[in-house]
């Protein structure tokens, strides 16, 4: 990794960590503020548009522990210690909205109306599983927090 990246990842770190920096809030606010999550799409100025390039390395060495779930994929981030996407990978075939934030997926009436019906039983099974690790990720008002891999909260 070059020291480029290295310091444009640490940018990754404070953005998804919703640091109190004004340039944060800015970002989030006027990219964000629909539910959209970070690396869906590639808009903004160029400075930004070159960092979310580095969304993949960032999330591969990161796992996020969800608070307001606002920050995080249910299907694509590292959270409960899994990525749903690959530990439910008959389940996320179902998904009708392969890209939803955490929050999103809590605020769901139901989880059913997340997916096509009816399920496969693998499916089905996996939403059972799915359903067990929602309720650990606690919903509040405080911030989700990134850490990384090697144990540390800091970049």
């Amino acid at each position: 990794m070059k020291l480029s990246e290295a310091l444009l990842l640490k940018l990754l770190h404070k953005f998804f960590n919703r640091a109190d920096i004004p340039w944060v809030h800015l970002v989030w606010e006027k990219h964000y503020s629909n539910g959209k999550l970070p690396g869906q799409t590639r808009k903004g100025s160029f400075w930004w548009r070159d960092i979310l390039k580095l969304v993949n390395t960032f999330k591969g060495l990161a796992a996020v522990t969800p608070f307001i779930g606002n920050t995080c994929s249910l299907w694509n981030d590292l959270w409960c210690g899994k990525v749903p996407a690959q530990a439910f990978p008959e389940l996320f075939s179902f998904a009708k909205l392969k890209d939803i934030s955490l929050s999103g997926a809590a605020a769901a009436q139901s989880l059913n109306t997340l997916f096509h019906l009816p399920l496969s039983e693998s499916a089905f099974q996996q939403l059972i599983l799915l359903a067990r690790d929602l309720p650990d990720a606690v919903f509040s008002e405080e911030k989700d927090v990134w850490s990384y891999i090697w144990g540390s909260y800091q970049f």
